[in-house]
């Protein structure tokens, strides 16, 4: 668990190769509207980074904030 003082956990997905294809994977973001929302919350919990194949397209989602889609998992959990 995280204190106060501490950054939150980010994602970095790595740039490797599309697993599919071989082919580089890049980093995307830009004005992409799209989050994890909690199903019964309602509320955000973290923004999407996304990997783009540029060989063959594929797209690969990642949570930025791990920490928050954690959580909010242990506690429906417990």
């Amino acid at each position: 668990m995280l204190s106060k003082n501490s950054e939150p956990e980010r994602v970095t997905p790595q740039e490797t190769p599309c697993p599919d294809c071989g082919e580089r994977r890049v980093l995307v973001g830009g004005s992409m509207d799209m989050y994890l929302v909690r199903r019964n919350g309602g509320r955000p919990l973290s923004d999407l980074l996304a990997l783009l194949c540029i060989g063959c397209g594929r797209v690969y989602f990642y949570a930025d904030r791990l920490d928050r889609v954690r959580a909010a998992m242990n506690s429906m959990t417990s």
